[in-house]
């Protein structure tokens, strides 16, 4: 049996792993679905001071609190940002990594800095018009690649603004992580993102990495979930 930690990405919360995190339980495994502080069913603590060191905590906290080893911590989109810093925090606790879609935190780099210029550049023009400039509202979900009718609205329907301070703060990493050998890299073509092209291309080179390429949106847990339920139990059973 293994424990897994799924943490959702920028607008999203728990409830995106809905498709997922049964089917892992059914497999026989623990899984944690947190939701981070202004997201989800907890947008209603959304501040102007919400950043990425309180959803740091928030993720640290639940290793903490509910006394997990041995997790495999999976991170979608702005939630690399996040598990890649616990990880760094928290090594001895964490037996795998995931990536799905996702950034990898470094010293001194706030997600702004790895985001695709067009992407930034949607971002700012949506803040310098915001009635309040540091709230970044939700995109429509066609921007991730999603098509079906249904999907969209339902993960329309489901995501919320976020702070921007997520997106500007800078991470602190000491390379403490670099001890997790087992690390696995997914890559949702649906999306476009030169950065994500370079992690895959750069797990592609490491066999240190496992690397996947679906054909799918950025939401790949949702809009690939076999797939993503499949890599995942692969992961468990070499974690």
């Amino acid at each position: 049996m293994a424990t897994f930690v799924l943490v959702h990405g920028a607008w999203h919360g728990g409830w995106c792993w809905a498709r997922v995190a049964p089917r892992l339980r059914e497999a026989g495994h623990d899984v944690f679905t947190p939701t981070m502080t202004g997201f989800g069913e907890r947008s209603h603590q959304l501040a102007p001071d919400v950043g990425l060191e309180i959803n740091i905590t928030d993720i640290g906290n639940v290793l903490l609190w509910e006394d997990l080893t041995e997790v495999i911590l999976v991170a979608a989109s702005y939630a690399g940002m996040v598990t890649t810093c616990v990880a760094d925090r928290m090594p001895n606790r964490i037996s795998a990594l995931v990536y799905q879609n996702a950034f990898i935190a470094a010293d001194g780099v706030a997600q702004n800095d790895l985001l695709p210029d067009w992407r930034r550049e949607m971002i700012e023009k949506e803040l310098a018009e915001a009635e309040d400039a540091w709230i970044m509202p939700a995109p429509d979900p066609k921007l991730f690649g999603v098509t079906d009718p249904v999907e969209l609205e339902w993960i329309g329907s489901k995501m919320a603004p976020q702070s921007a301070k997520t997106f500007q703060d800078k991470a602190r990493v000491s390379g403490a992580h670099a001890a997790i050998t087992n690390r696995t890299y997914i890559r949702a073509t649906g999306y476009p993102n030169n950065t994500f092209d370079r992690y895959l291309a750069e797990a592609q080179a490491d066999p240190a990495w496992r690397a996947e390429v679906l054909d799918t949106s950025h939401d790949a847990m949702i809009t690939a979930a076999d797939d993503i339920v499949r890599i995942f139990l692969e992961v468990a059973a070499t974690a």
